[in-house]
């Protein structure tokens, strides 16, 4: 039971950095995770096999072969993450996207604000239609003769 702690600790390692891999593979920056995701995988199997077949695929034996692949899975687990944080600091945002949400709230704002003005001078316009001493003069053209234009 305990000669498979340190195998399992390892293929969980491992199975971590290529669940990583395959998460990252899918963003924006995906084909850069292909080799990172192949050699995930690689590692994958070369833990998985002194579980299921008791031997190890690596020249050393015994002991020193799962410390090896231990040292060996951690290592590569901390390089997938170190490369993540590399290439976000490196590979810009998606300034498409964040320009559109942008654009999106100063639209809403100015709608807002145009909604209140419009409102603003109806009411304005209504207060002085009913307070107003003019009334409307009737059009002048009522003795025109619209038959003129019919066909």
């Amino acid at each position: 039971m305990v000669r498979y702690i340190l195998p399992l600790a390892s293929l969980l390692l491992t199975f971590l950095a290529t669940l990583a891999c395959l998460r990252f593979l899918f963003s924006r920056q995906g084909l850069f995770w292909i080799i990172p995701l192949v050699l995930s995988l690689f590692l994958d199997v070369n833990n998985l096999v002194p579980l299921v077949f008791g031997t190890s695929l690596t020249i050393f034996t015994g002991r020193d072969a799962e410390f090896f692949l231990l040292g060996l899975s951690f290592f590569w687990y901390m390089m997938v993450i170190t490369f993540h944080y590399a290439l976000k600091r490196k590979v810009d945002r998606n300034r498409f996207r964040s320009d559109m949400v942008k654009n999106y709230t100063e639209a809403r704002f100015l709608e807002k604000n145009e909604r209140r003005d419009f409102s603003r001078r109806n009411r304005r316009r209504r207060r002085t239609a009913m307070n107003s001493y003019v009334t409307p003069e009737e059009s002048s053209f009522h003795d025109y003769d619209l038959g003129a234009f019919d066909c």
